[in-house]
């Protein structure tokens, strides 16, 4: 979607949970041992700018002040109407109709945070590049992704699946893999031999260096690396200071290179600001698949599962909406956690326009291991959605509300003697039913909401006609601790159709006959 642009300079700041991380281990030295990929997002601003709703629309973001505005940003609509970076503002609304963005660092800075999470499913030592990228050693994780053809393209179509579109290069160290990365050269260099003749056709603008620095090369006649590493030594170090140099001794693998490393989040909170308002559930999609994406990445890494996500929208208004999604079972499926959320959303109508989503997960639970068959294990038949899951889906399409179980209670009097339960929660057996059934007594499945009073002409119920009992009653006599005693006699009841019917004279009040439930 976004075309390859010239690599702005960034000032995306470093995520504050990353700063404070304490320094890892120097490398004793470079060696062939270590390979590091690197990833870098030169469109990252615009990007996530637009997560939420990657729309056709021509947008732009630009920098400056006042009069002097430039565009600093623009996706391919917009490069189709003839906008480039460094455009004057003024310019681009005469080429066509184009949305202005504004830049939001605390949100550049909240997804590199949840995008180094993201990677670290590929390896645990991952380090952030200055809002523009990030590297990670994947030396150690090609056996488990089967080679690095494999990995990167696993990690290709993760980023297209979070919205990035970015330049992928992989070098014996992380100041290397940067630099092919930075210069659109998505290559692969495993030998620190090999470096010299990789780096030296690179411009010097992969070096990220301040405008100052990089006018000064050039204006000694400086473009490439290999032109630099040239010059004298000394009379190199006194003009740009030793930092310099040690940043082209770590480029080349001469030196170490000391990197913070991420370290893993113990909960998964992730916020997506929207480009513009929206008014409808289905354009929230797009953003909710995102921030999906990038939960099943958290749970893979810590081989985990949760039971519920909790949604909140974020509305123009100042307010939130927060709905508290249940999974039935525990899992960490894309296909199955997307499912869900759509099914509980596309109903859903907003009050107000929403500007931010945020899905946070409260709690996880580990993976149980795997079950091992043995000889004499028949393989079982799979289904495509269990009982769990249906009724997961059913109360995520029709609220929480609608889909109960009815659960018996010890109790004897019929009124009180079931309740509604969650649907997969666990049926418990009651020492009242148990009786019931050793006596051989029953009762209806459908009780009336309160009993209805029938006629008894000289003691005898009618309802439509004469009614003819049964030779065996059931006699309760309970609840007084309640304050709601009762006696009565239970009969069932057949009436000239043969339609069953469940009645009981009361033995304690009005001693009247009523009729109390339904035989099917």
């Amino acid at each position: 979607m976004y075309s390859e642009l010239t690599r702005p300079r960034s000032s995306t700041p470093m995520p504050a949970a990353l700063r404070a991380l304490p320094a890892p281990a120097p490398l004793a030295a470079p060696h062939a041992s270590r390979l590091w990929l690197a990833l870098e997002l030169p469109q990252f601003p615009l990007q996530v700018a637009l997560r939420g709703d990657p729309s056709p629309r021509a947008c732009v973001m630009a920098a400056g002040d006042g009069t002097r505005q430039q565009v600093l940003f623009a996706n391919t609509p917009a490069i189709r109407l003839g906008i480039r970076p460094g455009l004057p503002l003024g310019a681009v609304h005469a080429l066509g109709d184009v949305r202005m963005l504004p830049r939001d660092l605390l949100a550049e800075q909240r997804a590199l945070e949840q995008l180094c999470l993201w990677a670290y499913q590929f390896s645990p030592l991952l380090s952030p590049v200055a809002g523009t990228g990030l590297v990670l050693e994947i030396q150690g994780s090609l056996k488990l992704f089967k080679g690095l053809d494999t990995l990167l393209q696993q990690m290709r179509r993760g980023l297209r699946d979070l919205g990035y579109r970015g330049y992928l290069a992989v070098a014996p160290n992380p100041a290397a893999a940067t630099a092919l990365a930075r210069a659109r050269q998505q290559g692969v260099v495993t030998i620190n031999e090999a470096l010299p003749s990789a780096l030296n056709e690179l411009p010097i603008d992969v070096l990220a260096l301040s405008p100052a620095k990089a006018q000064d090369l050039y204006n000694i006649g400086v473009r490439t690396l290999g032109e630099c590493t040239r010059l004298p030594r000394e009379g190199l170090g006194r003009r740009f200071a030793p930092q310099f140099l040690r940043e082209l001794d770590q480029l080349y693998g001469r030196q170490p290179d000391l990197r913070l490393y991420f370290e893993l989040p113990k909960s998964f909170n992730s916020r997506l600001e929207l480009p513009w308002e929206i008014k409808h559930t289905p354009a929230l999609q797009v953003a909710m698949m995102r921030l999906l994406h990038e939960l099943t990445a958290y749970l893979r890494v810590h081989a985990a599962t949760t039971r519920q996500l909790h949604w909140r929208l974020h509305q123009a208004d100042g307010t939130s909406k927060r709905q508290v999604l249940g999974l039935g079972t525990p899992s960490r499926e894309f296909a199955r956690l997307s499912l869900l959320t759509r099914e509980r959303f596309h109903r859903e109508i907003l009050h107000a326009p929403v500007r931010a989503i945020e899905l946070t997960v409260e709690s996880i639970e580990p993976e149980p291991a795997p079950h091992e068959p043995d000889l004499f294990t028949r393989p079982a038949t799979a289904l495509p959605e269990d009982w769990p899951q249906f009724v997961a889906r059913l109360r995520a399409r029709l609220g929480p509300r609608a889909l109960h179980r009815l659960a018996s209670v010890s109790e004897h009097r019929p009124e009180h003697a079931t309740h509604w339960r969650e649907p997969l929660a666990s049926p418990r057996a009651t020492a009242d039913c148990k009786s019931k059934l050793a006596k051989g007594l029953i009762r209806p499945l459908w009780l009336t909401r309160r009993p209805i009073p029938l006629r008894a002409p000289e003691g005898k119920p009618e309802w439509g006609g004469a009614l003819t009992l049964s030779a065996e009653r059931e006699r309760i006599q309970s609840g007084w601790w309640a304050k709601e005693s009762v006696t009565r006699d239970y009969f069932v009841a057949t009436d000239a159709r043969g339609q069953r019917w469940w009645i009981y004279k009361d033995l304690g009040g009005e001693r009247g006959w009523y009729l109390h439930g339904i035989f099917e």
